[in-house]
């Protein structure tokens, strides 16, 4: 069971999970969008997100739940709405999701919530690997809250993962379409100093991963998804120059950022995140993808 199948990574985490002989099932508020993009793929649940006891009693013969719900984190200016709408999508789903496995009789093996390197902070420039504490900050506190959310069905679910990803670059959607943007117009654009370290992983690296920690049973708890070689803003903004083979000359200043986008900016396209997938390589998962030029080659070319 896939819950925010038709976002950006669920789209794509169906794909994998097809590919490798299983059988996803999507979960939306709106079976008819979720038709729309699938179409007979896979079998379909309707579940508006707020009754434990409505999606308890569609849990039947599901083995894996793969949470990955939550309202676009760089959706919008983080106003106290927005902030407060960005929490409960995600907090209050895992809370609810966690009291639906428990009101079921059906027993989950593995349970893969959704998370994010946010969880370190907004400034973590030293080596980071999944023993490191939270950080402080809004996104450091929501999503240590958004994994505590669904912590009681622990005791209920054969093995718990928490998935801290990173930036995810992929076609149509995500960090990469927004980045591109000033490309189109010769004018490529570093954020920010520069400086700050860009904690990165492929779409297909991250789907991969998740496939990975769902069928090895020895896999449990948290692992940071992104790729092992991180890059400054400033050498993510000259590959993408060179791979599109158009300019990148123009630079907006931390306070310019700042002074629109507030608090969002300095946690996120400000935020400098050195985060490591430890973890998940000993475990001995092999990325397609560890070097940001052969990324952003495979996702540019025609």
């Amino acid at each position: 069971m896939i819950i925010g199948a038709t976002g950006f990574i669920g789209r794509e985490l169906i794909r994998e999970l097809l590919a490798g002989g299983h059988v996803p099932v999507a979960v939306s508020r709106n079976a008819g969008k979720a038709k729309e993009i699938f179409g007979n793929e896979i079998p379909f649940v309707e579940w508006d997100g707020n009754s434990s006891h409505d999606l308890a009693g569609k849990l039947e013969g599901i083995d894996a739940i793969v949470n990955l719900a939550g309202e676009s984190i760089a959706g919008g200016i983080w106003t106290e709405n927005r902030k407060k709408l960005i929490r409960e999508s995600r907090i209050r789903t895992g809370r609810i999701l966690a009291e639906a496995i428990e009101l079921s009789s059906q027993r989950i093996s593995v349970f893969v919530q959704g998370s994010a390197t946010g969880f370190y902070g907004a400034d973590v420039d030293e080596v980071t690997d999944e023993t490191a504490p939270a950080g402080k900050g809004f996104l450091a506190e929501l999503t240590k809250e958004w994994e505590e959310s669904v912590k009681p069905a622990a005791k209920l679910a054969g093995r718990m993962i928490f998935v801290r990803t990173g930036l995810v670059l992929g076609k149509n959607g995500g960090l990469l379409e927004k980045m591109l943007l000033p490309f189109k117009f010769y004018s490529g654009t570093v954020l920010g100093s520069g400086l700050q370290q860009m904690p990165w992983i492929h779409i297909r690296d991250e789907v991969r991963a998740i496939r990975f920690l769902l069928e090895n049973g020895n896999c449990s708890g948290s692992y940071n998804l992104t790729a092992p070689a991180p890059v400054m803003m400033k050498d993510f903004i000259r590959s993408l120059a060179k791979v599109t083979g158009k300019p990148a000359w123009m630079k907006i200043p931390a306070w310019a950022l700042k002074a629109v986008l507030g608090e969002m900016a300095a946690e996120t396209i400000l935020a400098s995140q050195y985060v490591y997938p430890g973890k998940l390589l000993q475990e001995g998962f092999r990325f397609e993808f560890e070097k940001l030029d052969n990324a952003l080659i495979d996702l540019l070319k025609d």
